[in-house]
């Protein structure tokens, strides 16, 4: 507890001392901001992709190139990338400014493959016109065992207590930070022009007196994942802060903690979750061979975890939308 409250205390240091640097920037990019938006660009990992809108992974749009995922330079996460076209936030809202719709998501995304995504989005010149939606960082979270976020989460389903050992505890923030910082100042320096929307993750769980939604969940372990999801989110926002200060580019973080309130997986009616539990349906992965086919296999059946488990619903994404349009400084209806 000593050591989490005086990371705490770091991290809002940190964060007051950015907010006071920052004030003239802010001035800066809102009154430089474009009257309109032409191209909305829509990158990042699941949970801008739109991965748990559909359980199965053959009811998505479009899974991306047969092949980027098989070059380090053109990899944009997954194999599998699991995009829907039109009700994720950024094709809404480019509809509804009748503006283009860029979609460059990809589920499995990593901070690493953000430029590739950057340079298959092919935004032109200073970016003035452009705005960027995303969230990136999530998968690359590791705990002190090296655990991914996945396994983190399964393991706290198939174990108890999984909020007491710190070993289960996420290990990496600081490197979160500075990658994410890293990426977001090459995107300000590249494309002052640009509107960048870095949005944050939802709290997954949200649990009342208990968790009834999630089998093998206690109310202390759905608040201690919550609290690892918003350790992350802390991190994206010093992040996006630090890259404004140094590019004056309207790059910012949005909040979806108010969206997403009381609406988590641990709720016990599947109608009031933004959030899904467990969800089973078929899934897809690629395979290069050596005369370079790709090969795909998909995999399906009755215990087959499908990865829509603890993404955002499509009630989740109505969420992520009205947290997007109230962060842009432009009149979005429709």
């Amino acid at each position: 507890m000593t050591v989490m409250f005086r990371a705490a205390v770091a991290v809002a240091c940190t964060l007051a001392a950015i907010c006071a640097l920052s004030a003239t920037a802010q001035a800066s990019s809102t009154d430089s901001m474009p009257l309109v938006i032409q191209r909305v660009v829509t990158l990042g990992d699941s949970y801008s992709s739109g991965s748990g809108i559909h359980r199965n992974a053959s009811s998505y749009d479009d899974h991306g190139p047969p092949a980027h995922s098989f070059g380090r330079s053109t990899r944009l996460g997954s194999s599998a990338c699991q995009r829907e076209l039109d009700e994720t936030p950024g094709p809404r809202v480019a509809e509804q400014l009748d503006a283009e719709s860029v979609f460059v998501a990809c589920a499995g995304a990593v901070i690493r493959e953000i430029p590739a995504q950057v340079r298959a989005a092919g935004i032109s010149g200073d970016g003035d016109g452009t705005l960027i939606t995303m969230t990136i960082g999530g998968n690359d979270l590791r705990t002190e065992r090296n655990e991914n976020w996945p396994d983190a989460l399964l393991r706290c389903i198939t174990t108890a207590n999984c909020d007491r050992p710190e070993q289960n505890r996420m290990a990496n923030f600081h490197e979160i930070r500075r990658d994410l910082t890293r990426i977001y100042v090459e995107i300000g320096d590249q494309y002052p022009g640009v509107m960048v929307r870095a949005l944050a993750y939802p709290r997954l769980m949200q649990s009342d007196r208990w968790c009834e939604g999630v089998l093998g969940i206690s109310r202390n372990e759905a608040d201690f994942i919550d609290e690892q999801v918003d350790l992350l989110n802390r991190e994206i926002e010093i992040a996006t802060s630090i890259a404004r200060v140094r590019t004056g580019a309207d790059i910012r973080y949005v909040s979806v903690i108010d969206e997403f309130d009381n609406h988590g997986a641990c709720r016990f009616w599947q109608r009031d979750r933004y959030v899904n539990d467990a969800v089973f349906g078929d899934s897809l992965r690629r395979s290069k061979l050596e005369d370079g086919t790709i090969r795909e296999y998909w995999t399906n059946g009755p215990i087959n975890v499908s990865t829509a488990s603890f993404h955002p619903s499509s009630r989740g994404y109505d969420a992520y939308l009205d947290a997007l349009q109230g962060s842009l400084a432009i009149n979005v209806t429709g």
